[in-house]
């Protein structure tokens, strides 16, 4: 069933264009105080509707949804699963959906991010220490084509796991998101979050600028990234992680490509225990004024996490 907070989030208004602002007030004297000023004072994000995806998508040839990125185009949310090749086309209302072409089969698809001419571009997560690769699909999400990139991970499943589409000065870009801190393994310190701008050279998508999060951003991982133009050149981001379960909100510099912050952070909301809910969440979308569309994947099938596993889900910054 899907659950709705509060009647002034109508669904009609969702995809204006995102509030510019991501800054914070001056951290409060007290750790504990909730004013998003780091991860440790981490404001808690609004519901506004959430759904499983097998509500929404068919179940014949698919029996779950291993959601595993979205992104918001032409009115419509895209969703990737990692567990098939056919991406969801799902109402702002999360009333109807249906399947794109493609098949039910295992397509390692960490992420789903649009272009402005009607193109869809997927994260492809390998299961070697290969070079991490590149999914073109059409505007109907038909698949294109699979590109290499020129970076290449210690670690299997370990490579990038969020990437965002933009166009600076007539060039077209990957914003590519490693997954783990340092683009290494699961034991690396948080902090370091890193992210590469790739561009399409000779075939192969190629590192332009390593690009690093601000320290602040210290999240044990980091499962997507999303984009949303400011109107000055740069660019309001998106930043999820699902082990933390936690988003930061900041800003793209792109003359000179930089991070910047300090920005505000936001936990997903948790049980009346303090226990994690939002175990999954593997997908962020900007939708409209303080609105992010999420993902999220299959959990360990606890509860609570198996509640919000596998659902796509709409919420709000708290004002």
């Amino acid at each position: 069933m899907m659950r709705k907070r509060g009647a002034a989030f109508a669904f009609a208004a969702l995809l204006s264009a995102c509030s510019p602002d991501a800054t914070r007030s001056t951290p409060s004297a007290d750790a504990d105080y909730p004013d998003g000023t780091s991860v440790s004072r981490a404001s808690t994000l609004q519901l506004v509707a959430e759904k499983k995806l097998s509500k929404l998508l068919p179940t014949k040839d698919v029996d779950h949804y291993e959601g595993s990125g979205i992104v918001a185009a032409g009115g419509m949310l895209y969703v990737a699963s990692d567990n098939l090749t056919r991406i969801a086309l799902i109402d702002t209302s999360l009333e109807k959906g249906k399947l794109g072409p493609g098949e039910a089969t295992n397509s390692q698809y960490e992420a789903i991010t649009a272009s402005d001419d009607g193109r869809f571009f997927t994260m492809v997560e390998s299961d070697t220490n290969g070079p991490a690769q590149v999914a073109e699909l059409d505007a109907d999400t038909a698949f294109v084509e699979k590109s290499d990139t020129d970076a290449t991970f210690d670690h299997a499943n370990k490579g990038f796991e969020g990437g965002a589409w933009l166009r600076v000065a007539e060039q077209e870009y990957l914003l590519a998101l490693c997954e783990n801190n340092d683009c290494q393994d699961d034991d690396d310190p948080p902090g370091e979050g890193r992210a590469q701008l790739l561009s399409l050279v000779d075939g192969i998508w190629t590192t332009r600028v390593r690009l690093k999060l601000p320290e602040s951003v210290a999240f044990l991982n980091y499962s997507d990234i999303a984009l949303k133009p400011k109107g000055d050149g740069s660019y309001a981001v998106a930043v999820v992680s699902r082990k933390s379960s936690a988003l930061w909100l900041g800003t793209l510099s792109t003359s000179p490509w930089a991070f910047t912050g300090p920005g505000a952070f936001y936990n997903f909301p948790r049980a009346a225990d303090g226990a994690v809910r939002y175990c999954s969440v593997e997908g962020i979308t900007f939708l409209g004024p303080g609105v992010l569309g999420v993902v999220s994947d299959k959990s360990d099938g606890s509860k609570p996490c198996s509640d919000e596993e596998e659902s796509i889900h709409i919420f709000q910054v708290p004002q």
